[in-house]
């Protein structure tokens, strides 16, 4: 499967768009389960962006799992944007509670650069959805590294 950078690299091409941003060198946290507030709690209280996955299919043969991305967001603070995922009346609570949700985060400060990151994951996710296919490989390990670059 693809990895992320070259899909979106790919999407980018089709549709003439030069960022002033490189998303292939954002610094993007390890993949963590997300299925409590407590395992949010080392997320970095910064700007950024944030990337949510489900897991679609269990490691197999060759200890790798595969995560559906469903949303990704920008963010003043990452780790108070994830913490609000888990209070009551959240629409995401159930989903990420169910233990196959992962999460990872890159930490963006400037806003302008910030922005850009979360409109070119946008239209990634949204090529990818058109397409029928938005799954990330992820080694067997629930917090492996999946690379964005």
């Amino acid at each position: 499967m693809e990895s992320i950078s070259q899909l979106v690299g790919d999407s980018l091409a089709r549709h003439g768009i030069q960022p002033s941003l490189d998303h292939l060198r954002l610094e993007w946290s390890r993949w963590f389960r997300s299925e409590s507030s407590f395992s949010v709690l080392l997320v970095p209280a910064k700007a950024g962006i944030f990337a949510l996955a489900e897991e679609i299919a269990s490691p197999g043969i060759d200890g790798k799992r595969i995560l559906a991305v469903f949303q990704v967001k920008e963010t003043g603070d990452i780790g108070m944007a994830l913490g609000r995922l888990f209070l009551p009346g959240s629409p995401l609570r159930e989903k990420l509670e169910s233990g196959k949700c992962f999460a990872r985060y890159a930490v963006i400060e400037n806003a302008e650069e910030r922005a850009t990151a979360h409109k070119i994951f946008h239209r990634w996710m949204q090529d990818s959805a058109e397409a029928g296919s938005y799954g990330v490989d992820l080694p067997g390990r629930a917090n492996a590294d999946v690379s964005a670059g």
